[in-house]
């Protein structure tokens, strides 16, 4: 590994597994009755899956954009844990972009997220939520996904590993310089990645996007070469060309001599004829004067 830490590891990829979503809380028919508005509380989050991983050490801010509604809708986060909390009584799609250390040279990462208060077979809205939900068991939604880094610097590379690193050594301890959630209600609420059929799924799906990034990388090699060889194929057409151009043009210079010749040739023996077509003329313009008895037009016109 190269040691200048503002360079790109070449030929890398680097995935950064996040998990984030909303758990939301029914407040109750009481707390209705008395704040019609807020009849949930709910947390918007982006956290790591594996609960000792140090999101500090690559995040550098997490901006939270809610409903216009809210007061100070734009959230913006520079510590873990990067989350959200309010209470309101509509369902509504929240944006989470994801800022990385300014070192790392890496574009913000932009998830949306729809927040929803009401479980998936929930009845129809006239249905009085609390004859069907109760304020202990949370309506979650929550989604994994992995940022793939193509070519990372090395400096951030770096960090993401100390991120790593920094799991394995609290795997015991599980202590980090930050609770996992301000809500303990929401941490315990939290999805587990550990299980087998989760860890399964995962690696599929890695796999599955490191062989659709190396197809890709083996397309635009085969492009480039494509257009290395049209590149040589109008290089040789233009060579071919500019000859022929030139052997035109000599053939035209050639020809054009020898015509020049031929037409002073010509000139001399038309010379001659025209003197003798000139004494020719002048016998037959007599012979026809005397033959017709008539004057000539210029003194005809004069005597009448």
């Amino acid at each position: 590994m190269t040691n200048d830490t503002n360079s790109r590891l070449h030929n890398t990829t680097t995935c950064f597994p996040i998990s984030y979503g909303s758990i939301a809380f029914y407040l109750g028919k009481d707390n209705i009755h008395n704040n019609p508005t807020a009849t949930h509380r709910w947390t918007l989050y982006v956290r790591s899956p594996d609960p000792t991983y140090d999101l500090s050490q690559s995040i550098s801010k997490v901006i939270f954009q809610l409903h216009p509604s809210f007061p100070q809708p734009t959230r913006e986060l520079t510590q873990p844990p990067f989350e959200v909390t309010e209470m309101g009584w509509g369902e509504f799609e929240a944006s989470i972009r994801i800022v990385w250390k300014e070192e790392a040279e890496e574009r913000p990462v932009l998830l949306t997220h729809f927040i929803k208060l009401y479980p998936s077979n929930a009845p129809v809205a006239t249905v009085d939520p609390s004859t069907y939900m109760n304020t202990t068991v949370p309506v979650v939604s929550e989604k994994y996904d992995e940022v793939v880094f193509t070519n990372p610097k090395v400096v951030f590379h770096k960090q993401l590993l100390d991120g790593q690193q920094q799991s394995r050594k609290n795997k015991k301890k599980k202590q980090l310089t930050y609770p996992l959630s301000h809500e303990s209600s929401v941490m315990e609420h939290f999805r587990t990645y550990g299980d087998e059929t989760d860890v399964k799924a995962m690696l599929a799906a890695k796999e599955f996007l490191q062989k659709e990034l190396r197809s890709v990388k083996d397309r635009l090699i085969k492009v480039d070469d494509e257009l290395e060889d049209v590149k040589g194929m109008l290089v040789a057409a233009s060579a071919t060309a500019a000859a022929a151009a030139s052997t035109s043009d000599g053939a035209v210079g050639t020809k054009g001599d020898t015509s020049s010749s031929s037409a002073v040739g010509a000139g001399t023996v038309t010379g001659k004829g025209g003197a003798s077509s000139s004494k020719s003329g002048k016998k037959k313009k007599s012979a026809a004067g005397g033959a017709s008895g008539e004057q000539p037009a210029s003194k005809k016109a004069k005597s009448s």
